[in-house]
Order: C-alpha cells, then sequence, then structure tokens
C-alpha cells in the first residue's frame, strides 16, 4: 500500500512543498553528461543524504521530465540499499526508487539510465527530486536539482528545395524532409533534371553554400539544413517545314531564345532544278506573326511552339519553261520549214526531168 501511494505522489509537482519535521534529504554530486549523447539514454547519478527518517516514513527519489511533469522512462538503482521492485506497478519502467530503510539517517548512491522519449537530438530538461513520505501521505525533506542533457540518436537533415523533388540519402531515395540521420558522415542527392511534363522540367543549378554537384558528402554533427536551387526549363520547338531551324531546344525561365531559318530554299525535284524556291514568310505562334525575319528572338517565359511559313517562288522555273517552249516552237518551225522547202525542190527537179525523159524514149522509137 505504502508503495502505491509513493507512485501517486511521484506524478505530482514535488516542488514547493515545507518540510513538516526534522527529516530532510540532500542531493550531492550531481552527474549527468555535460556535451551531446549520441545514444538513446544518459546514466545520471547523485548521493542522497537523509536523516530524521522514522519507522513509518519511506523514502523515495526519482528522474521527472520538466515538460511532461511525469518520471522519466528508464530505469534506478540504488546502494547500498536495493530500491524495492516496481514490476507490479506503472513505474517497472521508470527511474524511480523506493525505499523502506531501517535506519535513521544514512546516504545512498543513485544511478539512473533515463530513456530519451524520441529519436531526435534534443535538450531534455530534468529534475532530480527526493523525498521522504509518511504514513498519511505528507512530504517531509524535499530537496530537488535541475539539468538539462542534450541527447537522442538523430539529428535532423533538411533540404530545401522550391520545387518537389526527390531527395537522396545514402542511396535511398525519396528521403523525408527533414529526415532522422545518425551523426556522421552521409551522401545527399538531388536529381540533375526533372521533366515535368513534355516541355518544361526543372535543372538543378547549385546548393545555397555555393556547391555545383548534385551529390554531395556532408559530416552531420548537429541539425542541419542545406538549400538546393532548381532552374524551370521550357523548350522551344520550331516547326521549319522543309528546312531544319537552328534555335530549337530547351532554355532556363526568363531567358532569350535566337532562332533562324534561312530567307530561301530550292523546291524538290524538278521545279528546284529550274529555279524554283521557298521563299520565307515569318514565324507564327498560334496563329499570330511572331516576326517576319529569318532571324528571330524569343522571352521563354513557358514552352513554346513557333511555324515557320513559306511561299512558293516559281518565277524563274516559268520564264524557264516558256524559253524552252519558245525554243521548242522555233526548233519545230525551223523543221517544218525545211522539210517544205525541200519538197519543193524535189517536184521541180521532177518536172525538169519528165520532158528529157520523153525525149529520150522518142529517140529510141
Amino acid at each position: 500500500m505504502l508503495i502505491l501511494l509513493l507512485m501517486t505522489l511521484l506524478a505530482q509537482t514535488l516542488s514547493g512543498v515545507t518540510a513538516q519535521s526534522a527529516a530532510i534529504t540532500t542531493i550531492t554530486k550531481l552527474v549527468y553528461p555535460s556535451s551531446n549523447v549520441t545514444a538513446a539514454s544518459a546514466n545520471v547519478t547523485f548521493d542522497l543524504t537523509y536523516s530524521g527518517l522514522t519507522s513509518a516514513e519511506g523514502m523515495t527519489a526519482a528522474i521527472i521530465n520538466s515538460a511532461t511533469n511525469e518520471v522519466a522512462g528508464g530505469t534506478a538503482s540504488s546502494a547500498p540499499d536495493q530500491c524495492l521492485s516496481l514490476a507490479s506497478t506503472q513505474y517497472s519502467d521508470k527511474a524511480a526508487c523506493l525505499w523502506r530503510l531501517g535506519s535513521s539517517s544514512g546516504t545512498e548512491h543513485l544511478a539512473f539510465s533515463l530513456q530519451f522519449p524520441g529519436t531526435h537530438i534534443q535538450g531534455y530538461d530534468f529534475q532530480a527530486v527526493a523525498t521522504i513520505v509518511t504514513q498519511g501521505g505528507s512530504l517531509l525533506g524535499v530537496s530537488q536539482r535541475n539539468f538539462s542533457i542534450l541527447g537522442g540518436t538523430t539529428f535532423q537533415l533538411t533540404v530545401n528545395t522550391a520545387y518537389p523533388v526527390s531527395i537522396t540519402i545514402d542511396g535511398a531515395s525519396n528521403q523525408p524532409s527533414p529526415a532522422e540521420v545518425t551523426p556522421g558522415i552521409h551522401v545527399v542527392s538531388v536529381p540533375t533534371l526533372v521533366q515535368l511534363d513534355n516541355s518544361s522540367r526543372l535543372r538543378f543549378d547549385h546548393w545555397e553554400d555555393g556547391s555545383s554537384e548534385p551529390n554531395r558528402t556532408l559530416d552531420i554533427e548537429s541539425d542541419t539544413t542545406i538549400a538546393a536551387t532548381f532552374v524551370p526549363q521550357y523548350l522551344l520547338t520550331l516547326d521549319s517545314g522543309p528546312v531544319n531551324a537552328t534555335g530549337a531546344g530547351w532554355y532556363d525561365e526568363g531567358s532569350s531564345a535566337e532562332f533562324a531559318v534561312p530567307s530561301s530554299i530550292p523546291m524538290p525535284g524538278l521545279l528546284g532544278d529550274a529555279g524554283g524556291k521557298f521563299d520565307f514568310k515569318g514565324w507564327y505562334e498560334d496563329g499570330y506573326r511572331v516576326t517576319a525575319g529569318t532571324v528571330g528572338i524569343v522571352n521563354m517565359s513557358e514552352s513554346r511552339t513557333l511555324v515557320a511559313q513559306w511561299t512558293g517562288d516559281y518565277g524563274v522555273p516559268v520564264i524557264t519553261l516558256l524559253v524552252i517552249a519558245g525554243a521548242v516552237g522555233v526548233s519545230a518551225w525551223v523543221i517544218t520549214r525545211r522539210r517544205t522547202t525541200r519538197g519543193k525542190h524535189r517536184k521541180i527537179s521532177r518536172r525538169r526531168r519528165t520532158p528529157r525523159r520523153a525525149a529520150q524514149r522518142g529517140a529510141r522509137s
């Protein structure tokens, strides 16, 4: 019954209580880690000197978590007198000790193993508390000492980005930010390129501290924050028809893209051989002309598609065909003329030969 009563009292605030008799407790030689504890627990010791204890009174000591005002998690041991067993109580895994001592005065050496409530290395405020409790529930000779420990097993590594990109830590991708990592060397990386859709993406540019490599090695010895800078990029698509334009590709957001095509190009096939060509008419976007020049510049605040329009120039082929047609006509006329002239000459020749042949036939007869 006394054990349960004392455990109930441990859950209450123990400061500000005035002793009702000569019974006293005094905490001395408090020892706790003064530097970072990179573990799940920490060891705390102190000596507890008491006097004025009667046979109707018990004594208790504990470590209180100041943030929750509850007994800290952990274990407790005492020498030369052992702590009473708390296995059957709600304090079986708490940093608390109870005694029913046979002497009215003495010194107990207490050793606690405190369990930190979280893995993240942070500061914890504690109270080392000791008191004598009467059978009626009064607290006598309360003493306390405050102390703090920076402890836990992990530090927070925060990787800030303005865009949702995958963060890889020690080869494991899609890590949360902040991530809990153990002290020591860690490899952190972000992707070089992040494709958002067919015409937009993100390009890694640099880390906030000046590093330009997407993969980096960090020695984490405290909570650490690093920031990766990404630049949006947009695709410039050039639909230039029968000719390859220059300037298509990816551009950083806000940059200027210069593009160009020739002012004219030969038509394919015989028309091109005859001098036919396509003349550049202008660059168009969504049906509106962007520029009439073969060379243009646009601001890449978004993805853009430009279409080059051309007009056919058939002047030279037409002239060539007319010349050819004229030449063919003249040639045909010359040939026809020659044939006509030759025919006339043959007829005249026949007429001249006919009387002579008749005279020859009469002489023979």
